[in-house]
């Protein structure tokens, strides 16, 4: 998020004391949104109609709303102020919040401001100006919407957000860089070779992945500023599934050699020299993932028969089975809090998104009955989950609220896989 935030700046205008909070899990509740067309007193603004639609989508994508169709709007041109229209108008469709945008031209940049409001209470809760050069209206949107969820929910929107994707859209799969609204799409390899499991190094400026361009799958990172491509494991065998330790000097990943299972490996992350071995024998160790501490990692093994979840403790080498059920699950990754871990199992007819607690407990479906749902990502602050789904027959990514409730599309062009969110503030 940080690139667009710096494309803008908020004028914060004085709030009521009646403030308040509406909701707070997404995908818990559908609270009826509305949203009128932007008020332009002033004439034309370039990039109108983006904004207004990027805004409506994100929160219609955030899983806290049930946006009120327009066609059912009885208020028709009037303004965005307190006192400059009639809540009754809002409260007759049931309106739970309603947010009103007003854009002008102002000094060569374009203006939004924002006003939310309490509809059911008439109270205003966010009166704010963002200003953006022309041409960044979906920026701009982005920073009104996760404005709007503080508002409502008491914490930042996400929307802004990068991912990085395997993407087969040119024929080979290459890793690209995406906005969480499936635009914006910057390729990151160009080998005309596979490239997979991209991983984000914890500061957000470099890019570790597997490439079989020089016909083996080897272990490379990239620097995203300079272009600086480095070999972090390329011994002979199988070199895969790179995940960087939270302080970012680290690298687990799985190797094997010509012969034998693939074990877990810690690698300096700057010169990829080997530090260590963390698993040695006993079946397939794939997927590691570091706690957000540092002090466990989370991989699959088919140690037991059938590929399950483990928990590995770095400081005494312990290993716990943390999954029970089903013949195969994989690809674990740690929230954001380190309290549960989401993988991907196998179940009749396909594969589906998983969650569980880190002590193995209370294991629920995030998807269900709806093609192969896979790679799981958290968002940085823990209340969404984007993955891969063949639902809609081409593989593409998607948005879930944690608890699975509510699920939005985000691609739309077919051969999307493997998304993981940047860390927080990239």
């Amino acid at each position: 998020m940080t690139r667009f935030l710096f494309l803008l700046f908020a004028l914060f205008l004085s709030l009521p004391a009646s403030a308040q909070i509406v909701v707070t899990v997404p995908g818990s509740a559908d609270v009826p949104l509305a949203m009128p067309k932007p008020q332009l007193p002033t004439g034309e603004v370039p990039g109108a109609d983006e904004l207004w639609e990027t805004v409506w989508r994100d929160l219609e994508m955030s899983g806290f709303f049930s946006m009120v169709d327009p066609k059912a709007y009885i208020e028709s041109g009037k303004g965005v102020e307190p006192g400059t229209f009639d809540f009754a108008d809002w409260r007759i469709l049931r309106v739970s919040v309603l947010l009103k945008t007003r854009l002008v031209m102002c000094e060569g940049q374009v203006c939004a401001d924002a006003y939310v409001y309490d509809a059911s209470g008439a109270n205003r809760i966010l009166a704010r100006r963002f200003r953006a050069a022309p041409g960044q209206a979906r920026y701009q949107a982005h920073a009104i919407a996760n404005a709007v969820l503080l508002a409502v929910t008491g914490q930042p929107g996400v929307f802004g957000s990068r991912l990085v994707a395997v993407g087969a859209q040119s024929g080979t799969k290459e890793i690209y860089l995406l906005d969480l609204d499936g635009k914006g799409v910057a390729p990151v390899t160009k080998n005309g070779s596979v490239n997979l499991s991209p991983a984000w190094a914890p500061d957000g400026r470099a890019i570790g992945w597997t490439s079989y361009r020089k016909g083996q799958p080897d272990l490379y990172s990239k620097e995203l500023s300079t272009g600086r491509v480095a070999v972090l494991s390329n011994r002979k065998g199988v070199n895969i599934s790179p995940a960087f330790s939270p302080d970012g000097k680290t690298v687990c990943m799985a190797r094997s050699g010509p012969q034998g299972d693939s074990d877990l490996y810690l690698l300096d992350a700057s010169t990829g020299a080997e530090i260590r071995r963390l698993t040695d024998g006993g079946g397939i160790d794939v997927s590691p993932n570091f706690s957000p501490d540092g002090q466990t990692v989370a991989f699959a093994s088919e140690r037991s028969g059938g590929s399950h979840i483990y928990l590995l403790e770095l400081a005494s080498q312990a290993v716990t089975r943390i999954t029970f059920d089903g013949l195969f699950n994989t690809d674990p990754v740690f929230s954001p809090d380190g309290t549960k871990i989401a993988f991907v199992g196998r179940v009749e007819g396909g594969f589906d998104v998983y969650v569980v607690n880190r002590d193995g407990s209370g294991v629920y479906r995030v998807t269900e009955g709806r093609g192969d749902n896979e790679d799981p990502s958290w968002s940085p602050d823990g209340r969404y989950l984007v993955f891969s789904s063949t639902r809609t027959g081409r593989s593409e990514l998607w948005l879930a609220t944690a608890d699975g409730r509510h699920q939005a599309k985000i691609t739309s062009s077919g051969g999307w896989f493997q998304p993981a969110f940047a860390p927080a503030g990239r």
